[in-house]
């Protein structure tokens, strides 16, 4: 016998015609192939002829941490009929095909893969395992869940500026965990706080806050900021880390009782600024009061480190009933107040309006031209108009509007109240902007008393509203000598305190 069989020496006929099997085939029995590679035959098991697609069995982890968003995850996946070639990968929740950094083949069970957290975010979830092998593929579907990171809602960068000194009630960063309810915890991963204020964890309807709270202790001669890291840590030991800072800066207030300039310190970018507007005159002859000047008071105004604001600062109305200056800082206007009515005559328009006089006919005062509107986490500019005046006895006429109340109707004419600020040292009150009051005829007319924050009294001859609040003078009485005169309007003011706290 030869040692080769020959193709030219086989009988396809023969082979098939007497050597066919009439059962199937065991996995034991051998089968003979041409391997056309190396045109050669061979005997080839039939448990190794059939091909066998890979199988799925079980990943592990199921769940992965996601820490702080760097480094590796690493994936066993386990299965059968895995063979040279036999690849794994994942797929997220929106279709897409992600490979593994790196996958070794550890046997035919078993396949060992390494990605990179930053290839499996949590918006991906849940994601599938797939295999693929010469002879087919198979998928484990929602194998893979990522246990998210802690998620940061204050924003990083500046927690705010404040003068030295300042007490700080309360600066919170929040962050929460977007997996569950549990906690979060806080930790400084790098910098620390300003020197005197210290920082607890809180915990409020499912919410962590790294609270900070105390009293700046430091004595800074320029702005200081502080700069520190926070880490947020998930009951399941992820972490995010978010860089913050507070600035210090050296407090400061400028009060301006003239027209100027101010100039911004280095580091300061918003103000604390109170602008008040020049009173108006008090009329004569039974005059109506003056109207306070309007007033703007704005929190955390922007400014320019470095830069210059132009001041103006409004004068109170010359007597009689003439409406008084505005004030402005930067692009901030304060209207000056109006004038109270002389003889018959309607109070003026202004910032706040001027109290009409006693007519023939009820009269409605000034109207108030400062307009109220928000900004900055308030509302800002304030202004309200003047008293009417009545047509009968007592003959009295009405009161100048202040900033925060309307001027009295006549008989009861009195100046309408200002409002009231810290501003000018830091802890006391102080009022501005009050309305001037009224005056009748000199025999039973009666008087109005100018409202809370410099308004002039109306009076036999009215008094004039206080410089540098901007209030409105006292209206005038009458006499058959002839009534005195009528009380000026108040000087305004501008008020700058820096830094905004």
């Amino acid at each position: 016998m030869a040692t080769k069989i020959r193709q030219s020496n086989l009988d396809a006929s023969v082979v098939s015609g007497h050597t066919a099997l009439g059962e199937t085939a065991n996995s034991s029995d051998s089968i003979l192939i041409f391997d056309a590679s190396s045109g050669t035959l061979k005997k080839v098991t039939r448990s190794n002829f059939i091909s066998k697609p890979p199988t799925f069995s079980s990943v592990s982890p199921t769940t992965a941490q996601s820490g702080d968003g760097t480094g590796n995850h690493t994936f066993v996946v386990t299965g059968t009929n895995f063979v040279a070639g036999t690849t794994i990968a994942l797929k997220n929740t929106s279709g897409g095909s992600i490979s593994f950094d790196s996958q070794t083949l550890n046997s035919s069970t078993q396949i060992t893969g390494v990605i990179a957290k930053s290839s499996m975010p949590d918006s991906g979830e849940p994601y599938d395992i797939v295999i693929t092998g010469p002879d087919g593929s198979a998928t484990g579907a929602d194998q893979i869940n990522i246990n998210a990171s802690p998620t940061f809602v204050t924003s990083a960068g500046s927690l705010g500026t404040f003068a030295e000194q300042t007490t700080i009630s309360t600066i919170d960063i929040v962050a929460f965990d977007p997996e569950s309810a549990g906690n979060v915890s806080f930790e400084f991963q790098s910098g620390s706080l300003p020197a005197g204020l210290s920082s607890t964890t809180v915990h409020e309807n499912g919410v962590s806050k790294l609270r900070i709270t105390g009293t700046l202790s430091t004595d800074v001669s320029g702005v200081v900021t502080t700069n520190f890291t926070i880490r947020a840590v998930d009951t399941a030991s992820n972490v995010t880390s978010r860089a913050f800072s507070i600035i210090e800066a050296p407090a400061g207030v400028q009060s301006f009782t003239s027209s100027g300039t101010f100039s911004v310190p280095a580091g300061i970018t918003t103000v604390n600024v109170l602008v008040v507007a020049g009173g108006g005159a008090g009329g004569s002859n039974m005059g109506g009061g003056g109207g306070a000047g309007g007033l703007i008071f704005m929190p955390n105004s922007p400014v320019t480190p470095g830069g210059t604001v132009t001041v103006t600062v409004g004068d109170g109305g010359p007597v009689p009933g003439n409406t008084g200056q505005d004030s402005v800082f930067g692009t901030l206007t304060a209207k000056g107040g109006g004038g109270g009515g002389g003889p018959g005559g309607q109070g003026e328009d202004g910032g706040s309006g001027g109290g009409s006089a006693h007519n023939a006919n009820p009269t409605a005062g000034g109207q108030a031209t400062q307009p109220t509107q928000s900004g900055n986490s308030g509302a800002y500019g304030f202004g309200n108009p003047g008293g009417s005046a009545g047509q009968n006895t007592p003959y009295r006429s009405g009161g100048g509007g202040g900033a925060n109340a309307a001027g009295g109707n006549a008989p009861g004419a009195d100046g309408g109240g200002g409002k009231s600020y810290t501003i000018a040292d830091g802890t006391t009150s102080v009022t501005y902007a009050g309305g001037g009051g009224g005056k009748g005829q000199n025999s039973g007319g009666g008087q109005g008393s100018g409202g809370p924050g410099g308004g002039g009294a109306g009076g036999p001859s009215g008094t004039a509203g206080q410089a540098n609040k901007g209030g409105g003078g006292g209206g005038s009485g009458w006499s058959p000598e002839g009534g005195g005169q009528a009380g000026a309007g108040g000087k305004g003011i501008v008020i700058v305190r820096y830094p905004g706290s």
